[in-house]
């Protein structure tokens, strides 16, 4: 009987390293399937193919030939003040979720100047409020197309697509931004959290790292990076990092198995 016991033990623990071993090898066949996908995928003009891209679908979903080509008057210098308020009175509309009277007075304004970048940007926020992200992604596309890759406008695209779970594409104008200005804390926490969850563990571990030199006592991202080196085969790093974790939270039940297994398949 007691035997048997032990027998079922065993077999208990053979069957859980073997599911750890095929959860093992799925991670690493997604990470190389993931690699091939970039290699293949041709980098040169990537991120003007994107705009190009997202440019032709607004134009496809655009029926007002007017909006298409509009005819811009530009707003004299004595009108920027009148703007400045009209941006003030707007954000107290949005703030009391007030949407529509919010989108009249900025768009009263746009026919006078469609492209002007305060006017849009505070359009396409009040698009977001609403959850009206496509809206405000043709908004971005349109500004990008004006002012040549601004970085502000980067970022808010980057981020609207972020919220459409478009994760690839955000990456995409985040690293646009981020060559741009590559102190802008906002954007490297973005592009940890995207990288690692579109499984592309090489480039989260480079985004990880700057966040946690900021800040090393962050334990989920030091989780993060524990597995990214767990899922990179990098075992021996991915212990130590999960024990920095384990200071941290020294009843984390779930870390402590993690290190073990780990450690006892080394």
């Amino acid at each position: 009987m007691e035997n048997t016991f032990f027998l079922r033990i065993e077999i208990l623990i053979f069957l859980l390293s073997l599911w750890y071993i095929i959860y093992y090898l799925y991670e690493k066949i997604a990470i190389i399937i993931n690699n091939i996908k970039n290699i293949i995928s041709p980098n040169k003009k990537h991120i003007e193919n994107k705009i190009e891209k997202l440019k032709n679908i607004r134009e496809e979903n655009t029926t007002n030939k007017e909006e298409k080509n509009p005819t811009i008057k530009k707003i004299k210098a004595k009108d920027s003040k009148k703007i400045a308020e009209i941006i003030k009175r707007t954000k107290i509309n949005k703030s009391k979720w007030y949407f529509d009277t919010a989108k009249s007075l900025v768009i009263e304004w746009l026919a006078i100047d469609k492209l002007n970048k305060d006017l849009n940007l505070e359009l396409a926020s009040i698009y977001e409020q609403d959850e009206d992200y496509k809206k405000a992604e043709y908004i971005y596309i349109d500004l990008l197309d004006a002012y040549k890759d601004n970085f502000e406008v980067l970022k808010k695209l980057a981020y609207n697509l972020a919220i459409q779970q478009r994760y690839e594409d955000s990456i995409d104008f985040y690293l646009k931004a981020y060559h741009k200005n590559k102190t802008d804390t906002e954007i490297i926490e973005h592009l940890a959290d995207l990288t690692y969850q579109v499984k592309s563990y090489k480039k989260s571990l480079k985004f990880i790292k700057q966040v946690l030199k900021q800040n090393p006592r962050n334990s989920e991202k030091l989780k993060m990076k524990a597995f990214c080196y767990e899922a990179l085969w990098e075992t021996i790093d991915a212990i130590n990092t999960y024990k920095k974790v384990l200071e941290l939270q020294p009843y984390n039940s779930q870390v402590k198995e993690k290190i073990d297994f780990l450690e006892t398949h080394i």
